[in-house]
């Protein structure tokens, strides 16, 4: 991963003027963001933070030499794939795999971040800029699986505030990681069936979502109850009057526990209500 919006002069670095983030091919627009390589040991921590393991598929938005996806499949033993603009650094890349002996598990695609395919990622690896990250923040968020995790160096996504945050100093000074899991979409009205011991109750619970975090009320029995909570992917935790609720969200269906801490907990599922 390798993007950074320094001032040349205060880098004190002539960069060619091909470099950025924004890819593609002939007919592509230019660079939004200067290349500047992240820190090995910064990578290192990036990939630490996101749990990586053999099961993974990194993707590096803006892979610059390919530093970042080389160290994911040499030292986690995942896959990875990059995306970069300057078709001199894609080939680098391709070498610089075959040398470290993963070339049969990267690749590196000559292409624009913005219209690549990131489907099939379970890790997105960032370092852009912090108003490139909000323009590809709808496209993380409508298109990455929840549960996806997302590791950026240094800049974050304004609003979406991560789910972690680390320091790390490097060479020269100190860096920030941000940490996000994608969350799962649950806004909207639930019809719950409630099943405490013997017997069934029926709910109707009203979501309101801001990224992570959840709030709405719980209709029960003809009362009505302030609900509060957050997602960690597709895992959903609310309380209602010291009651947690937790929850696996998969698409409209969400089925887990609830009871008091501490205490005997029952089941819970429910279903969310269509067309809205």
């Amino acid at each position: 991963m390798a993007r950074h919006p320094a001032l040349l002069g205060a880098l004190g670095l002539v960069l060619a003027a091909t470099a950025g983030c924004r890819a593609g091919g002939p007919g592509f627009s230019g660079p939004d963001v200067l290349y500047v390589a992240t820190p090995d040991l910064v990578g290192l921590e990036m990939l630490r933070l996101a749990g990586v393991t053999t099961g993974d598929v990194v993707y590096d938005l803006g892979s610059g030499d390919g530093r970042l996806i080389i160290a994911a499949a040499r030292d986690f033993g995942a896959r990875g794939v990059g995306v970069e603009i300057e078709p001199a650094l894609v080939q680098t890349s391709r070498e610089s795999a075959l040398t470290a002996g993963v070339g049969d598990r990267v690749q590196f695609l000559w292409q624009d971040l913005f219209a690549a395919d990131i489907r099939g990622a379970t890790v997105v690896a960032l370092y852009l800029r912090d108003d490139v990250n909000l323009r590809l923040r709808p496209r993380l968020l409508r298109e990455l699986r929840p549960g996806t995790r997302i590791v950026s160096h240094d800049f974050g996504m304004a609003d979406w505030r991560p789910d972690r945050l680390q320091r790390v100093r490097g060479p020269d000074r100190e860096h920030t990681i941000y940490y996000w899991l994608v969350p799962a979409d649950v806004a909207g009205t639930w019809r719950a069936t409630l099943r405490p011991g013997e017997g069934e109750k029926a709910a109707v619970i009203e979501l309101r979502q801001r990224f992570q975090q959840v709030s709405g009320t719980l209709d029960l029995e003809e009362r009505r109850i302030t609900v509060e909570g957050r997602l960690a992917g597709e895992q959903l935790s609310f309380t209602a009057e010291g009651v947690v609720f937790t929850a696996r969200i998969e698409g409209d269906l969400a089925a887990g526990r609830f009871g008091e801490p501490g205490g005997r907990s029952s089941e819970w599922s429910a279903r969310r209500r269509t067309g809205r």
